[in-house]
């Protein structure tokens, strides 16, 4: 699904959080909530009903979106026409590729698709990352808090969220890689939101008789044993993760008639995506240049992508693909603990 990035998912998935706007500007900092009572509730899955203009790294896309579970995304090419829509009724989800005319059809994207339950995941968030509450300048025109993630063990800034002061819709964000440089960001241009329910037509959609039809796969959580005889490879795992990792969730994907592992690890914030593939399977991350990089186990091939870098390498009738949003050291120290 190109063009539909993680980023995008989660930002224009985050929830109402309820408090009303501060109008005392001479008492701001006196009367600024707790941030990880805003972010723990930014975490629920809840939102309220807008629409708008957002762009999310370098796309520009029209939105809306209808509580619980409908929405509508146009993404939009330079000349304002939409390329690209996605669209779901709260039951199913459509993707419509224009320019290649195809259309992929499954359940709706769902950001707390995950093993690890909400609770587990605010805790290992609080143990990682110090959240820190400010006031910021508005976004789309609206007043918001300015909440700042750093890791507790580096001091790294890894994200920053301007949060809707009424609303608590996230209206910018903000995600550093391990360089401190921007890996993506996401920002509302303009934001209303509606009294009534929106027009029904903005959720709906008939395939064109015409386009490619494509059945997307959905998520398939697996156990370890569970992944050997499904994905027809011994699973390898690593023994050393970067400090705060933790395993979160397998799955098994399936691609041209073979299957492949992907594991996932979070520290509450971050994601590192671990992909076992059976000989002759590409995985394109969207990487344009690569360099090379000695393993025990040969050699590998390192990239930057906005996801964060990618490193790449054959191993045991296996390859493997890391990525993640930390150091192309911290990859490589990865790559080497897996036997």
């Amino acid at each position: 699904m190109k063009g539909i990035s993680l980023l995008m998912v989660l930002a224009l998935s985050y929830p109402a959080l309820g408090f009303a706007k501060d109008s005392s500007r001479k008492h701001k900092k006196e009367s600024l909530p707790a941030a990880l009572d805003i972010l723990q509730t930014a975490m629920a899955p809840t939102a309220p009903s807008y629409e708008g203009r957002v762009r999310v790294d370098a796309k520009e896309m029209k939105v809306h979106f209808e509580p619980p579970n409908r929405y509508r995304r146009e993404i939009l090419n330079e000349t304002g026409r939409a390329v690209q829509v996605v669209i779901s009724d709260g039951k199913t989800e459509w993707i419509y590729d224009k320019p290649h005319h195809k259309v992929w059809q499954g359940e709706p994207a769902d950001p707390g698709a995950k093993k690890m339950r909400p609770d587990e995941e605010y805790g290992l968030l609080k143990a990682n990352y110090e959240v820190v509450i400010s006031s910021s300048e508005r976004v789309a025109r609206r007043e918001v808090w300015l909440l700042s993630l750093r890791s507790r063990f580096d001091g790294a800034l890894k994200r920053l969220l301007w949060v809707d002061q009424k609303t608590g819709l996230i209206l910018k964000s903000e995600s550093f890689a391990s360089d401190g440089t921007t890996a993506s960001a996401m920002e509302f241009e303009t934001v209303t939101f509606p009294k009534k329910e929106q027009a029904a037509h903005f959720f709906e959609f008939v395939p064109p008789r015409t386009a490619i039809f494509v059945k997307r796969a959905e998520l398939d959580f697996k156990s370890l044993d569970q992944a050997k005889s499904a994905g027809g490879m011994e699973p390898r795992t690593p023994s050393w993760l970067p400090t705060g990792f933790v395993f979160e969730s397998l799955d098994v994907m399936p691609r041209r008639g073979k299957n492949i592992i992907h594991y996932r690890y979070s520290d509450g914030v971050s994601v590192l995506s671990l992909f076992q593939c059976p000989p002759k399977i590409t995985l394109d991350f969207g990487a344009s240049q690569t360099r090379p990089v000695r393993l025990a186990s040969g050699t590998a091939a390192l990239a930057r992508t906005r996801d964060g870098n990618v490193l790449g390498w054959s191993s045991g009738g296996s390859q493997f693909v890391l990525v993640g949003p930390v150091g192309a050291d911290a990859l490589e120290r990865v790559a080497q603990s897996i036997r």
